[in-house]
């Protein structure tokens, strides 16, 4: 027990800390307006076509979100998520394709390409468990890094994925009212 350190890890309770979620914000508006600046300093001579500018934008949102949420799972399963789609598309010539080279079909869900019949016999399944299992499936789409945790796990990840989720969208809602 010693010769062991202790491993220090964030734990934030199921209640929205008021706390958490400032501080949360303040490290994500650190990292995003600086990455933002920089790429309309940038300008459009490196983005010369619009879904280049788009695709940018969103790596770097994404980023943010990497930076303010250091700690959790889903967090380190984006960041490499987000890397390796930033690598392949450097070796494909543009450095920008981020989103469209990293499209994963089996992380979209699919219920909404199920036949009908199957949608109907998972919505009429008798068996709790079953109709529990699936939805918990689901939900570990979600999350980036999802299929691999325990539902004790992915229900403290997805709570702050959560969280995270909502500041971003009230951050970028208050970065596009300022003039």
């Amino acid at each position: 027990m010693e010769g062991q350190s202790a491993k220090r890890r964030r734990v934030y309770s199921l209640e929205p800390n008021k706390m958490v979620q400032a501080v949360l914000a303040r490290n994500y508006v650190s990292y995003l307006v600086p990455a933002l600046v920089k790429i309309k300093e940038s300008g459009s001579d490196r983005h010369n076509k619009p879904c280049d500018f788009q695709n940018v934008v969103k790596h770097e949102v994404g980023m943010a979100m990497v930076f303010s949420a250091q700690g959790f799972a889903w967090s380190d399963a984006l960041k490499v998520k987000l890397l390796k789609g930033h690598e392949a598309s450097d070796d494909k010539g543009s450095s920008l394709n981020i989103y469209e080279s990293n499209s994963n079909p089996s992380s979209k869900s699919k219920y909404i390409d199920m036949p009908e019949n199957k949608k109907k016999g998972l919505e009429g399944e008798d068996n709790e468990d079953e109709v529990i299992n699936n939805k918990l499936r689901y939900l570990r789409r979600l999350i980036p890094g999802g299929e691999k945790m325990c539902n004790e796990q992915m229900a403290v990840e997805l709570e702050s994925y959560i969280s995270c989720l909502q500041m971003q969208v009230n951050v970028l809602q208050c970065l596009t009212k300022t003039p």
